[in-house]
Formats: structure tokens, C-alpha cells, sequence
């Protein structure tokens, strides 16, 4: 049993908005028999593909199934790869038919062509005896001379403007007949041939291939019509037979080189009835064609060559629905003999396999760009350095360049991301959920989970362990969810720039753990995307603020409020350099924890006036988003309707939402003035105060901090776009760098301690907050043969209970000696291991991530190499600052 193959499901979006955009900038990759695809997503040649070719709004324009023929990678040029159709449905046969014809101009009839054949240096030939002709059905154009040495021949098919020929001469009986015989001629309407084009785009020598030899005698054909001789030139003055070999004409010079721009083709005879013993002849190869001269001859029926256009998006797709069975059809017009279809077929197959261009066409490679994302936690925008300037990129979200950072499952569970899960939310409020930003990378039993009040949806463990979110009956990874985003606004950006982007930056909130960075940038590997970067949402912010600025030596006070989390950064900027000199976070303080309080309030109001939801946990949806309105509105007006779609009207205003977020507000200045304590700092050594984020948009927030630190807070930063600009500078200036120019550089610091636990249930640190990254740690411990086993936490605290679990390293010792432990953080972040055992070389180790309930997580701490060590509590001041920030 034959078995199909399997077919890879790819959809090409194409950075055009109509299908007369489409057909005038692409249609010169289409043909009837297969498609070019411009893409750096290669695939391996022999691979089957369903394919769907849509328009930058999602219409389709091509649907089938195809063969990968060709893959090419060419490095300044365009790479891409050759598609043979080898299933197409109705719709797309009538768009290539379409694109076709526009592309060629009017078509001429199959065998209506003009041919020349080489007069020989032997004696001159009696001429023929003129015969008599049918008048001709349309005018003649006027008559054309050939070149030197040629006469004019005609084939089954002729225009009106040449005669037909004379029955052969007795005298040509002693010739050997052909294999094949050629057909009487016929005079036929003569077709004027279509405008040349002013240019002629270059034949790639692939495009022609040399027909199978014919028995029969061949001729010489041109494609487009001679140019017409000078004036004072007559015309021949008499047809010719087909017997014949040359006109007399002095003087007889060989064969000339076929005029430059010109096709030089093959052909077998064309008749039904071969003339008595015509002379044999030579077949003609096809000779790679060049480009032709700036003198050349304008060639006919040729287009002139297209400009480039943008390399289209393709993806990786779930697999699309079956074509609908291919009615019965006739590929090729019956022909009126074999040799008439050997013709056709030699015709169709001079122009390649696939009847299209097999390398794309050459143009200026566009500058490299790389992509500046912020996925924030209600909104993820994307930036891109763009023509000297940055440019936000519009996602289509509720705000015209955001993508509402929200997940929903619509009736046919189907996942949907940004605003298609927006209005899935209005029509059913459970199957939504946002802020999932907060959880991502965090284990399903996570301690930080039980410090966040009220969330909106329902929280599962995914298959891996980790925090997912349960929707329509399922449990949703949000990594996956993240990837999905991230391919949204990767999709954008391609629209935008008119070729797809793979480098970007990911902006990160300063207080993500470093198995939160990890599930980022793995969201980004499945969306398509190399990370070249992870920056913390505070220093990106910085880059925003000082760019263009000529900042020598200032240091700036970052507060990044966002939807949630809080992060504190002092930011020493020295032109285009920045170093972070100190960072601190509250993750569980964020524009969601100000909306919670403003939808409790509005909940009691329902209340009170008679309307309560029966379930307040789920069903806060609408209220939520009601509430997160209003607070906006109230950022700049006094009171505000608050509009529900169910429930009496009511009316919130700035004294009380001001009241209801009062210890919120509190919160931020006193992390504030911590984050300065703990290097040393005052506000008056400040240079700058720069408040970002959503919610520091709220007038008490603003007003708050400056009354804390005495100094004013700059506004002339986007809050909203900033962390999205920062990360897009700073990928200018990674490429910058990269081709040997100067470019911003970034010194970042670890805002969360990290380190192992202790038997006693403590953690002993391994790299402190504020340590300057990269940086590399090593742990020597003496071992003894047996199993040695460690855990590993990220976080604030000094228990290991309250911190995150990263992970457990496992080994089994064969002798007594020392063990080395290495530990190596990343510029991200991220968190790398090692270790040199007795006796053996330094090798990496791989840390266990599975999750471990209760009584596995104590056994393993208890199992801990390392005690805890009692210290003598200093006294004092030291005493109380090294308690605040989880220092022993």
C-alpha cells in the first residue's frame, strides 16, 4: 500500500492589502505551473506542503498542495525556495490564470511564430514558382526585413501577411523523407505582436533546456519580429516554398549571431503532411541567453523586469482543510497531431520545470533591524529603529499601537490573543482572562501566588508543573500563551516593515526570578524569534529617557509602576553607556492590585442597590474592565460614569478612588525611598525622576512620590511606550556594535538573591541582590562517596519557603575529595551550572525542574550539604537594614 506523504502545513502572509497589489508586485514569482516563495525559512527540497498565501488582513488569494523543488540561500541577495502546484483549488486557478495573462501581455496562438532559417554558402536554388493565395482577414503589418543571409520560412501556423507555400518542385523527389512530416501550411490572420517593454529582465541560463533531438528537419524560430530594414529597403517580393533552400542574394553571408535580447528557439516540423523529401537539417541547442546591451533591440512580448517585493511571512500553521476533489479537466488543448504536442511540450518546458523564475530577483538587501517587545501585563506593544528614528509598531489592539495582553477560548475552543480575545471576553466574561503576565515561569504551588488577592481566573497546574490558567475546561500553558502574543506582534511588524523580523529584544520586569526569564525566552523561540537580549523594564525605560539627550554622567531614579509589579532602579547614564547601581522590586504591587480595590467598591454598590453576582471570583470580568476604565478616566477628569452593559448606572470619583488606593500609593514611596537607602543614595543626588508604567498615570501615585522625595517627577516620558522604545534603541545598538560603530551599552545587576538551601530550611546566599552581571560563583564542599543532593531558590527572603524553587542537582560520588560547584548568571540573568568532581574535569550539570509536593521538597533540604551557621546578631541601625533586605 502506497502511503501519501506527509504534508507540512505553511500560510504565506503577504504584506499587501488587495489582489491587484498582489498580481502588479508578486505576480512575476506566479506561474501557471508553481509559485516562488521569498523566505530565509527554508525547507528541505521533496518536502510536501499544503499552502495558503493570504493578504496582510487575512483574505485568502492561493490555496493547495505543492513540492519543494528548489531550495536556495543566497547571502546578500534573497533566499527562498520553488513550489510546484500540484493541487490547487478553482479560486486560486483562476487568480494564476489571471496573473498570467497581465503578466504576458495578449497571448499569442500556440504555433503563430515567425521563423528564419540560415541560407547556405553553396550554390544558389531555382526560386519557386509563385502560387496564388487567399486574400488575408485582417491587414497586413508592414513587412519586415530579415537579416543578412536569412529568409523568411513559415510554419503550420502564419500570419496573413506571408503566403503560403508552393507544392514541392519534382526536382526534390531524390531527397530522403523526414521521420516526422510537417504539415501543409495554411495562411491564417496575421496578429500584430504586442508593445515591447523599455527593458528586458535578465534570462537565468536554468530557464532553457535543449529539446530532444528531432529527426526531422528543424528550424531556427525568433520569438519577437525583426526590426524593419532602413528606409529605401524593399520587401521580398515573392513567397517561398518550403523546399527551398535560400534566395540568391548578394552577398551570401554564414548564419549571424541572433540579435542581442533576442530568444533563440527550436523546433520539430509542424505539418500533417510532409512535403516530398525535404533536405535534412541539424538540430539547434538553446544557448543561455545574456542580458541584453543598452543598444539591444526592444524585445517583444517580454515584461519588463518587476521590482522586488517584500519577502512575505510564512509560518508553520495547524494542519489546513482538505482541497475539494479537482473536477476533470483538460491540462493541455488537444492538439492536431503528435509533433504539434511534442512542440507545445518543448515550448512549455523551455522555460523551466516549474514555469517561473527559479531564483528570486536581485535587489539591495534592506538594513538589518531587530524587533524592541514589551509584553506588558495588559498591553504588549513592539518598536523598531526605523529609518533614523523609532517607530511604535500598531498591533490593532483597544489602543491603536498596543495588543491587549489577554487570553480567551471561543465556543470551538480555539485559543485567541489579543483583541479577537478582547471581544470573545464581552460576549462570555469566563472564557477571558488578563494580567497573565504575573505568572508566567511560576510553579503551579508557587508562594507568590498566595500574596496575589482576587485574581480572575482560575489557576491550574499546566503539565509541566507550572501556574497555567483553566479555561472552557482546559488548562492553558502560558508559555504558550506568551509565544502565541509574541507571534502576533512578530506578525505586525512584518506587515510593517515589508519582510519578516527574527532578532528582537524582550523588555522584562526587573523583579522576573531567572526561571521566568527562561519560559520568556522560550516563548520567543517558539514564536520565531532569536533573543538577543532580555533588558529589565527600569534600564529600558532609561534608554527612552536619555535618548538624544547627551546625558553626561547623570543619575536618573527610575520608577516603573505597571500593571503588575513595582521596580526602583538608580541608573547612572554616561552618554550612551548605563549602569544599573541598584534595583528593588514589589511584584505584588500593580495597577491590577488598584484595580481589584475600585471593582469592590463598585461591587458593593451593585449590592446595595439591589444586583449581586452570584459567583463574585469568576463573574468580575466586565466589572474589572469597567473599574480599570474609569481609573483611567479619572487620571484626568474629576467623575466619570461607570458604564456596565447589565445593572443600574454609577458614578466614581478621583477623592474617592483616591481613598480607596490610598496605602497602595503609600507603598510605592516607601519602596522608593528603601531602593536609596540601601546604597546610600538621597533624593537630592538625584538628577532626574522618570515614573513609567500604566498606573503611574494616576495623579495621587505622582503627587505621593514627590512629596516623599522632595523632588520633582519628570513627564516628559511616555509611560505607556517607553519600556518598548528602550528595548528597540538598545537593538540598534547591539547591530551597531556588531559592525564595529560605537553603540549604548547596558551594566545590569541582579535584583533577586539566589542561592541553596540549608538543612535547617535557611537559604545560604550564592549571589546577593545588586551583584553586578555576568557574574560567576563557585561553592567548594567536601564530599564522601554516596548521593549528594541540592536545592536550589531565587527570592527576597531568607527561607526557603517563602523563596522560589528553581530546581535540585543530584550527583553520586565514587571518592572522598572536593566537589566545585560553579554557578554563572548571564547579562539576562539567566542561570547556568558546572561542576569539577574528585578526579574528574569541569562538565556541565543539568538542573532537575521537575516540582516536588511538600514532603518530597523538606526531604530534599534535609538531605542539604550545607548547616545552618549561627551568627551573633549585630545591633543597631546595620541591624535593621540587613533584616529589610533579607541579609544575614
Amino acid at each position: 500500500m502506497t502511503v501519501a506523504p506527509k504534508l507540512l502545513p505553511l500560510r504565506i502572509r503577504l504584506p499587501y492589502t488587495t489582489e491587484e497589489e498582489f498580481i502588479e508586485k508578486y505576480g512575476s514569482n506566479v506561474a501557471r505551473a508553481g509559485v516562488f516563495i521569498a523566505t530565509k525559512a527554508l525547507k528541505e527540497e521533496g518536502t510536501a506542503i499544503a499552502f495558503e498565501f493570504v493578504l496582510a488582513n487575512g483574505a485568502r488569494l492561493l490555496r493547495g498542495e505543492g513540492v519543494v523543488v528548489k531550495a536556495q540561500a543566497e547571502e546578500g541577495g534573497r533566499s527562498g525556495m520553488s513550489v510546484r502546484f500540484v493541487k490547487l483549488d478553482a479560486q486560486s486557478k483562476a487568480l494564476i490564470d489571471r496573473v498570467v495573462a497581465l503578466r504576458s501581455g495578449q497571448p499569442l496562438p500556440p504555433a503563430s511564430v515567425e521563423t528564419q532559417v540560415p541560407a547556405p554558402a553553396t550554390a544558389p536554388v531555382k526560386p519557386p514558382t509563385p502560387v496564388p493565395v487567399e486574400a488575408p482577414r485582417a491587414p497586413a503589418p508592414q513587412p519586415l526585413a530579415p537579416p543578412p543571409g536569412m529568409v523568411r520560412r513559415t510554419s503550420p501556423s502564419l500570419s496573413a501577411a506571408v503566403p503560403s507555400v508552393a507544392p514541392p518542385p519534382p526536382a526534390a523527389a531524390a531527397r530522403p523523407p523526414p521521420a516526422a512530416p510537417p504539415a501543409t501550411a495554411s495562411p491564417t490572420p496575421a496578429v500584430p505582436p504586442p508593445p515591447a517593454p523599455s527593458a528586458a529582465p535578465p534570462v537565468s541560463p536554468q530557464r532553457t533546456e535543449p529539446l530532444r533531438e528531432p529527426k526531422a528537419p528543424t528550424v531556427r524560430m525568433w520569438s519577437v519580429p525583426f526590426t524593419p530594414p532602413p528606409t529605401g529597403t524593399p520587401p521580398p517580393a515573392e513567397p517561398v516554398s518550403p523546399t527551398a533552400k535560400a534566395i540568391p542574394r548578394p552577398p551570401v553571408d554564414p548564419l549571424p549571431t541572433p540579435p542581442p535580447g533576442l530568444v533563440q528557439r527550436t523546433a520539430g516540423p509542424a505539418s500533417a503532411e510532409p512535403p516530398a523529401r525535404p533536405p535534412p537539417r541539424p538540430s539547434v541547442s538553446i544557448p543561455a541567453i545574456p542580458a541584453a546591451p543598452p543598444a539591444a533591440p526592444p524585445v517583444a512580448r517580454a515584461p519588463a523586469a518587476p521590482s522586488l517585493p517584500p519577502e512575505p511571512r510564512t509560518e508553520e500553521v495547524p494542519p489546513l482543510a482538505p482541497l475539494p476533489p479537482e473536477p476533470s479537466r483538460t491540462e493541455v488543448p488537444a492538439a492536431p497531431s503528435e509533433d504539434s504536442r511534442r512542440v507545445s511540450e518543448g515550448r512549455g518546458r523551455r522555460r523551466t520545470v516549474l514555469d517561473m523564475p527559479v531564483s528570486a530577483p536581485v535587489a539591495p538587501s534592506a538594513p538589518e533591524v531587530v524587533l524592541g517587545i514589551d509584553l506588558g501585563t495588559t498591553q504588549a506593544r513592539v518598536a523598531v529603529f526605523h529609518e533614523g528614528s523609532v517607530r511604535l509598531i500598531s498591533s490593532g489592539g483597544v489602543e491603536a499601537q498596543g495588543l491587549p495582553s489577554m487570553l480567551a477560548v471561543d465556543a470551538s475552543g480555539q485559543l485567541l490573543v489579543g483583541a479577537a480575545a478582547l471581544a470573545e471576553a464581552e460576549r462570555n466574561s469566563r472564557h477571558a482572562a488578563t494580567g497573565l503576565k504575573r505568572l508566567l515561569g511560576l510553579r503551579a504551588r508557587s508562594p507568590r501566588l498566595r500574596s496575589f488577592v482576587g485574581l480572575p481566573f482560575s489557576v491550574a497546574a499546566d503539565p509541566r508543573g507550572d501556574a497555567g490558567v483553566e479555561l472552557g475546561g482546559r488548562v492553558i500553558s502560558l508559555t504558550d500563551f506568551a509565544a502565541q502574543l509574541l507571534r502576533e506582534l512578530k506578525a505586525s511588524a512584518g506587515a510593517f516593515l515589508g519582510r519578516e523580523a527574527t532578532r528582537a529584544v524582550l523588555c522584562v520586569p526587573a523583579y522576573f526570578d531567572a526561571r521566568q526569564r527562561a519560559a520568556l525566552r522560550e516563548a520567543g523561540e517558539r514564536a520565531g524569534l532569536q533573543t538577543l537580549r532580555v533588558l529589565n523594564a527600569p534600564a529600558a525605560a532609561t534608554l527612552a529617557y536619555g535618548h538624544g539627550r547627551g546625558l553626561a554622567r547623570k543619575r536618573v531614579l527610575v520608577v516603573d509602576l505597571g500593571g503588575g509589579g513595582l521596580e526602583v532602579s538608580v541608573v547612572q547614564v554616561t552618554g550612551d553607556d548605563l549602569e544599573i547601581v541598584t534595583t528593588g522590586s514589589d511584584p505584588t504591587l500593580g495597577g491590577m492590585d488598584f484595580d481589584a480595590r475600585i471593582t469592590e467598591a463598585l461591587m458593593s454598590d451593585l449590592r446595595n442597590s439591589g444586583t449581586s453576582s452570584q459567583e463574585p471570583s469568576l463573574d468580575w470580568g466586565p466589572l474589572r474592565a469597567a473599574a480599570e476604565s474609569a481609573k483611567v478616566r479619572l487620571s484626568e477628569q474629576d467623575e466619570t460614569p461607570v458604564r456596565l452593559r447589565e445593572g443600574p448606572s454609577l458614578t466614581l470619583n478621583r477623592e474617592r478612588v483616591e481613598a480607596l488606593t490610598a496605602d497602595l500609593a503609600q507603598r510605592v514611596t516607601e519602596a522608593t525611598r528603601e531602593v536609596l537607602e540601601s546604597s546610600s543614595l538621597t533624593p537630592q543626588g538625584l538628577d532626574a525622576v522618570v515614573l513609567v508604567g500604566g498606573q503611574s498615570r494616576a495623579p495621587l501615585v505622582r503627587r505621593r512620590l514627590e512629596e516623599s522625595l522632595g523632588v520633582p517627577v519628570r513627564s516628559d516620558v511616555d509611560p505607556l511606550t517607553a519600556g518598548a522604545f528602550g528595548a528597540a534603541l538598545l537593538g540598534r545598538s547591539l547591530l551597531e556594535i556588531d559592525s564595529g560603530k560605537p553603540g549604548a551599552t547596558v551594566s545590569d545587576v541582579l535584583s533577586v538573591p539566589l542561592g541553596v538551601a540549608e538543612r535547617g530550611g535557611t537559604l545560604r546566599r550564592v549571589f546577593e541582590r545588586n551583584t553586578r552581571l555576568p557574574a560567576d560563583k563557585t561553592l567548594v564542599l567536601p564530599v564522601t562517596p554516596g548521593p549528594l543532593s541540592l536545592a536550589i531558590f531565587q527570592g527576597a527572603s531568607s527561607l526557603a519557603s517563602e523563596s522560589e524553587y528553581l530546581g535540585a542537582l543530584h550527583f553520586q560520588f565514587e571518592r572522598t575529595g572536593e566537589a566545585e560547584l560553579h554557578f554563572s548568571l548571564s547579562q539576562d540573568g539567566i542561570l547556568s551550572l558546572s561542576a569539577t568532581l574528585p578526579g574528574a574535569k569541569r562538565q556541565p550539570v543539568t538542573l532537575a525542574t521537575e516540582d516536588l509536593d511538600d514532603t518530597a521538597r523538606e526531604a530534599l533540604i534535609a538531605r542539604s550539604p550545607f548547616a545552618t551557621e549561627t551568627k551573633e546578631s549585630p545591633a543597631g541601625l546595620f541591624s535593621g537594614l540587613r533584616k529589610l533586605f533579607g541579609k544575614k
